[in-house]
């Protein structure tokens, strides 16, 4: 009942001449505007099968300028959608007006996000966003969970922000914590007994956690007391209760030193301690271990296939994984820079950077995979091969960790300094806050993880073990991943909010604050399959604008 009601609520409407349809691309044989005005799209690499197939890499449509919807007036935009990202291509933008350059405007987009130092912070979250490309930022302090003294790892799952500790203080065991409505943590429990909860991941719509034996001396940080290994993969069962899903069968070579809580810094050990950075990739979870090497390919069923480690010899260490066009990419140790691979292909070299002896995290902006190192604080841009351009130095800052893209612009997180920066374009970066003091001149601060969550920009530190969040421009999210098959979207502008329906519920509002810097914008096109983040990867039909602000049209998915 409900959604007829909407249904002739929208008719009613537009019959009554209070809206006007002044943009209709059905998109099943070709990009034409069924619309009295006649809007025709200019395609680019796009494939019809009853709806436009967008490939993740070159697909996009351009339209001409909609001077309704430039912020001036309300608007509304509906579209159905399906996410194709099995091959290990990210979702990304489904409809945007947003200038590159200027980093301002408005899109429409499905945000996932790995390489996160360790974490796949963000899975499949709808987004309407507009950014001024010029806000001001003004971070809060949201707590420290628990008593740790360092947020090793963050992920949103099933509409809540969680996160995983190294060290609390109570026990110096590894626990994760869950953001609570009221701004308090809740205390999710501990997978198993050792000191950190490394990583954190979303698959098939639970959470997915990784242990490991944390040497905090590679951080400037006293050692602890725990001494019990990681090394362990755990499903979230609700509570505090976790359940074992697997332990990675690394292979640890005879004659290998054990663990030596006196040498932190030395990486060998007689037995696997370690969970470090996982991903989702072509439906299989991706775990390596972070102190000894290798990395492994889980199913559902937990059946694993063991990927090697990347290098000359096959024994590199590694840091961070993320998917790209269709690629696992790892981040190495030991100046070995960044290789990649499918699950059936070998492992293949793409380049190395001057001053990189570690690849700490990887972030896609603007259609491009982006790396953070130490022992620069830079990010550099991958050109294909073994290309890689530099993309600037954040102020006198040596290492790149926790990188997010937030509501269309792209921020980094450093040591020793603790702070944030936001990217400006070409090698210019601006200070975005100062997050963490250091207790003395030796010691490193680290913006180490980040996600985005409820239209704000999440960020974890140490040692002060506190998380951090940022809220400028608005940002309607829906903090639940998206499911597999077809969706209708509607996102609605009135002036004064943004609107978020996702198969006719409302899912999110952001107010948009009287002293925004939002301003209207001319001359900028409109663009199918594309945001700020990256050019989308699935199928997109039956996209229409309506110069006002409308109630959505429909109560039930599509089909």
């Amino acid at each position: 009942m409900k959604g007829l009601m909407q249904v002739e609520n929208w008719k009613q409407t537009i019959s009554d001449g209070k809206a006007n349809r002044i943009g209709h691309w059905p998109l099943r044989t070709d990009s034409r505007d069924w619309s009295e005005f006649g809007r025709h799209g200019r395609e680019e690499k796009i494939r019809y099968q009853d709806a436009a197939i967008f490939d993740g890499e070159t697909s996009f449509i351009i339209l001409p300028d909609v001077p309704e919807t430039n912020g001036s007036e309300p608007f509304t935009l509906s579209l159905e959608f399906k996410v194709e990202d099995e091959t290990g291509k990210l979702p990304g933008g489904l409809f945007s007006r947003y200038d590159n350059d200027s980093r301002a405007g408005w899109h429409l987009s499905v945000l996932t996000q790995a390489g996160v130092t360790m974490s796949q912070a963000n899975w499949r979250n709808l987004q309407f966003g507009w950014s001024s490309g010029h806000s001001t930022d003004a971070w809060k302090d949201r707590g420290t969970p628990g008593n740790s003294s360092f947020i090793s790892s963050m992920c949103v799952c099933d509409g809540s922000l969680y996160v995983g500790t190294f060290d609390d203080a109570a026990d110096s065991i590894g626990r994760v914590y869950r953001l609570a409505e009221d701004g308090s943590w809740d205390n999710c429990g501990h997978p198993d007994k050792s000191n950190c909860v490394a990583s954190l991941v979303e698959w098939e719509g639970r959470l997915y956690a990784g242990s490991m034996r944390y040497r905090a001396g590679g951080s400037h940080m006293k050692g602890s007391v725990n001494h019990e290994p990681g090394g362990r993969i755990y499903r979230y069962e609700g509570g505090q209760t976790w359940s074992l899903f697997a332990e990675l069968p690394v292979k640890i070579e005879s004659g290998m030193p054990a663990y030596n809580p006196n040498e932190p810094t030395v990486f060998t050990g007689s037995e696997n301690d370690s969970v470090g950075a996982m991903t989702v990739y072509q439906n299989h979870l991706i775990a390596m271990s972070f102190y000894p090497y290798g990395i492994f390919a889980f199913d559902a069923d937990g059946n694993v296939k063991d990927l090697g480690a990347p290098g000359p010899m096959g024994k590199t260490r590694t840091f961070t994984l993320a998917p790209f066009r269709g690629r696992l990419y790892v981040g190495c140790n030991e100046t070995a820079g960044v290789y990649s691979r499918t699950l059936e292909s070998p492992w293949e070299f793409n380049g190395i950077v001057p001053y990189c002896d570690q690849v700490y995290s990887f972030a896609v902006y603007q259609n491009e995979l982006m790396m953070g190192i130490w022992r620069e604080g830079r990010m550099y841009q991958y050109n294909g091969g073994i290309e890689w351009t530099d993309c600037g130095l954040m102020g006198e800052e040596l290492e790149v960790m926790g990188v997010s893209v937030f509501n269309g612009q792209l921020y980094a997180g450093t040591l020793p300094g603790g702070h944030v920066y936001r990217y400006k374009g070409g090698t210019a970066w601006e200070l975005s806050a100062k997050l963490e003091e250091a207790p003395s001149e030796t010691d490193y601060c680290r913006v180490w993880s980040m996600a985005v969550y409820d239209g704000e920009l999440f960020a974890g530190t140490l040692p002060s073990g506190k998380v951090w969040s940022l809220k400028n421009d608005p940002m309607a999210m829906d903090n639940r991943s998206l499911t597999d098959g077809w969706h209708k979207v509607t996102a609605v502008y009135d002036l004064v909010s943004l609107s978020l329906y996702l198969d006719g519920e409302l899912v999110s509002t952001a107010q948009i604050d009287a002293n925004s810097q939002i301003q209207p914008q001319s001359q900028i096109p409109l663009l199918i399959g594309q945001g700020p983040q990256c050019r989308f990867s699935g199928r997109i039909r039956e996209v229409e604008l309506f110069d006002a602000a409308l109630p959505p049209n429909t109560g039930q998915s599509v089909e």
